[in-house]
């Protein structure tokens, strides 16, 4: 443990990821200028009860900090809850834009430890225990003297994804919900079943040993239970619970170690649910223990999605807002399930955009978007009943790159998308962006293959593309043409475009896959390909071979025999222009993104040595490997 005064810092060392908030900046104002300002008026204007303990169902208490507007009675005062696992003072600083603003209109600010994190005592599992707590909590504040009796949430990152299971858990007193790149908190929705984000397509999402190294530990220091609110507020003062770690040591060659059930303990991390994640197979019943959102749960409250294209949890969050829009609890919820989508990484809505807004290499143009004060007239509307019209603006809101401009739709997928199929051909030679790989809207009549041989322990390195929390390697969006000269990438692209194509939606994929081995790993990536030769990433998805008919078991392939694969929908908005050519990449790695495919056909994860696979796809004839995009038309 330390002294506070590190406090608040660590929480972006740690998380790498959970951005401090902004709205639109004017031009004269930066995010972090608005930022300090919001942050002294917070403390000037803000009232604070700290260590309140809130207790929960089974006798644990979870620490909370309760902010009050200043010189505002303390009575019938709405109530929006951040309950997170982070710092506290950190969380403030990271939200401080919307903590101002719902400060400035009167509203109380809780922000909550979740169990077993810093002073809220038990022990951290992660996720087990959002419903129940979430509920718990939400109960205690409708009971106290100064609430309104009704309470919202907003969070990003983990302090989004708990709040599915809270909602589902349908409160009367929980009126509105704001999750924003709820990243890892959602389960089976739609085609996406990953166990939370740990898995993409069966193979495991590498982001996860950075995150659980830095934030993700288990067990911390525990204080008597018979001490009083006032001995633990002192205690609070001179110890803050924050681990000494600062950063993931050498990641970038640790993330090599095999087998992957190694790494943590190579790098000397703490104990940590990963120590038992990394073990285990999709199909493995205890990840059924864990509370994640999706089908079978129902919200009870209207809510606003705010997503990003370019984070880690897109496709699945996208498929949970039109689960929610078709079976939420009551109509009041089912009719108010609103969505935005921005072009940005995980966590950086409203803090990076500008003019220009650069999203990895790319320019995304101007992006900005008040989304403080869209939030701000939401919580009105739905804690203090306010009629602000904010339930007849749009119900989707996406960012159309390309064309960089803000798209609204009725419903997503967009209803007037017109699905396109895009077939893969070739002479035979679609290795590099300097073969002969094509992409056209006419099925091929002749079958022809392409062969790319797959090394695990030389596989295509990953750049850019959906992620978060990950210290060695950056998200967003990045000209793929140097990595296309590649050998073991297949290169397929259309010719250059006569007129504008507009792309947006879920993207179907599905490759015919002969190997030499028993498993291997099929990758696809996505991206627009300028007059210039700079070929964008939009996005990109994986499969582990093996669990292409699902998670039940396992099925492994014979030797030559052709098998058609379904790969995970990938999700994007995306403008081609006129001279334009839209292209994929088909690989089997993207490290370190995901982890390697040992080929073997074994567990992976406590395996040392791979084989090397000459996969073949196939295409034409009887064997129609494509990419279906979803159109939509200019009125």
């Amino acid at each position: 443990m330390r002294t506070r005064p590190r406090g608040w810092a660590r929480v972006y060392l740690a998380l790498a990821c959970l951005a401090a908030l902004a709205t639109k900046p004017a031009a004269t104002q930066t995010a972090a200028m608005k930022t300090t300002a919001a942050m002294d008026y917070i403390a000037t204007r803000a009232e604070r009860d700290e260590m309140v303990r809130v207790p929960m169902r089974d006798g644990i208490r979870l620490s909370a900090l309760i902010l009050f507007p200043k010189d505002h009675p303390r009575q019938n005062l709405p109530t929006v809850l951040i309950h997170n696992p982070y710092l506290t003072e950190g969380m403030i600083r990271s939200f401080s834009l919307y903590i101002r603003s719902f400060i400035e209109n009167g509203y109380a600010v809780m922000i909550q430890n979740e169990r077993g994190r810093y002073f809220s005592e038990g022990t951290y599992t992660y996720l087990v225990g959002s419903g129940k707590d979430g509920y718990d909590t939400i109960d205690w504040v409708t009971k106290q003297p100064w609430s309104n009796g009704k309470v919202g949430a907003i969070g990003c990152s983990s302090s989004a994804e708990e709040q599915h299971k809270m909602n589902a858990a349908q409160h009367p007193g929980f009126a509105a919900s704001v999750p924003i790149s709820s990243g890892a908190g959602i389960g089976k929705v739609g085609p996406y079943n990953e166990m939370g984000n740990f898995y993409r397509g069966g193979a495991l999402q590498n982001f996860w040993f950075s995150w659980y190294f830095s934030a993700g530990y288990k067990y911390h220091p525990v204080w008597p239970a018979d001490l009083t609110r006032e001995q633990m507020l002192r205690i609070s003062k001179a110890w803050n619970m924050e681990p000494e770690t600062l950063s993931t040591p050498n990641l970038d060659v640790g993330i090599w170690t095999l087998p992957i059930n190694q790494i943590m303990h190579n790098l000397g991390a703490m104990p940590s649910d990963l120590d038992d994640f990394v073990n285990r197979l999709p199909n493995d019943p205890k990840w059924k223990e864990i509370d994640f959102g999706g089908e079978g749960d129902r919200s009870g409250a209207p809510t606003l999605y705010i997503n990003a294209w370019y984070d880690v949890s897109v496709g699945p969050n996208v498929a949970l807002f039109d689960y929610e829009t078709k079976n939420a609890a009551n109509a009041t919820a089912r009719n108010n399930m609103f969505m935005v989508i921005a072009p940005t990484l995980h966590c950086n809505q409203g803090r990076i955009e500008s003019e220009h807004t650069i999203v990895g290499e790319r320019d995304m143009g101007d992006a900005r978007f008040d989304y403080v004060g869209l939030v701000q007239r939401w919580f009105d509307h739905w804690l203090k009943g306010i009629e602000n019209g904010v339930t007849s603006e749009p119900k989707v809101r996406a960012y159309e790159m390309g064309s960089n401009e803000w798209k609204s739709y009725d419903t997503w997928p967009p209803k007037n998308a017109e699905l396109v199929s895009y077939y893969l051909d070739s002479d035979g030679g679609a290795n590099t962006a300097l073969g002969n790989g094509r992409l056209a809207t006419t099925k091929p009549v002749k079958a022809g293959t392409d062969a790319l041989t797959y090394d695990p322990m030389h596989p295509v390195p990953s750049l850019g593309g959906q992620s978060c929390c990950f210290a060695v390697l950056a998200g967003g969006s990045f000209d793929q043409a140097g990595l296309e000269m590649r050998n073991d990438i297949l290169v397929y692209t259309t010719a250059p475009l006569k007129e504008r194509l507009d792309v947006t939606g879920n993207i179907e994929v599905s490759l015919y896959l002969s190997s030499d081995v028993k498993d291997t790993d099929l990758t696809i990536k996505l991206m627009d390909v300028g007059p210039d030769g700079k070929a964008y990433n939009l996005d990109e998805e994986i499969e582990r071979v093996r669990w292409r008919e699902g998670w039940e078991k396992p099925v492994f392939m014979q030797a030559g025999t052709v098998y058609k694969v379904d790969l995970p929908p990938l999700v994007t908005s995306n403008s081609f222009g006129v001279g334009h050519r839209i292209r994929i990449e088909v690989s089997s790695s993207s490290f370190p993104h995901f982890d390697r495919n040992l080929n073997t056909g074994g567990n992976n994860f406590d395996e040392k040595d791979g084989v090397v696979a000459k996969n073949v796809i196939h295409h034409g004839g009887v064997y129609p490997s494509r990419i279906v995009l979803p159109v939509v038309r200019s009125k």
